[in-house]
C-alpha cells in the first residue's frame, strides 16, 4: 500500500478534552473526500511519558490513516485517549 499524500496546506479542527484526569489537545485533518486523514495529540505534561504516548499514538494512527486503513478498524483496535481524540473529530 502506498501513502496518500496530503496538501501542504489543508483545513483542520482542533479541541480540547479531559481524559482520565489529564487535559489533550487535538488536531485533525480530511482528506478531499472527508474522512480522516491524520490526528495530532498533546498534552499540557511536556517531555513526559504521557506526551511521548499522545504524540506517538497519534503519529501511528495518522500512519495507518494515510496506508489506507479504515478508520472503524483502526478504532475497533485502539483505547484511551487517542480513540477519544478519534471520536471526537469523527463526530458532526
Amino acid at each position: 500500500m502506498s501513502r496518500k499524500r496530503l496538501p501542504n496546506k489543508r483545513r483542520s479542527i482542533a479541541f480540547n478534552f479531559e481524559h482520565e484526569g489529564f487535559r489533550y489537545r487535538a488536531t485533525a485533518s480530511r482528506f478531499a473526500d472527508g474522512t480522516l486523514a491524520e490526528i495530532f495529540l498533546d498534552t499540557d505534561k511536556l517531555d513526559t511519558p504521557l506526551q511521548q504516548n499522545a504524540e506517538t499514538a497519534a503519529l501511528l494512527v495518522s500512519l495507518l490513516l494515510q496506508h489506507g486503513v479504515d478508520v472503524d478498524t483502526i478504532r475497533h483496535s485502539i483505547r484511551g485517549p487517542i480513540a477519544i481524540a478519534m471520536e471526537l473529530a469523527e463526530a458532526p
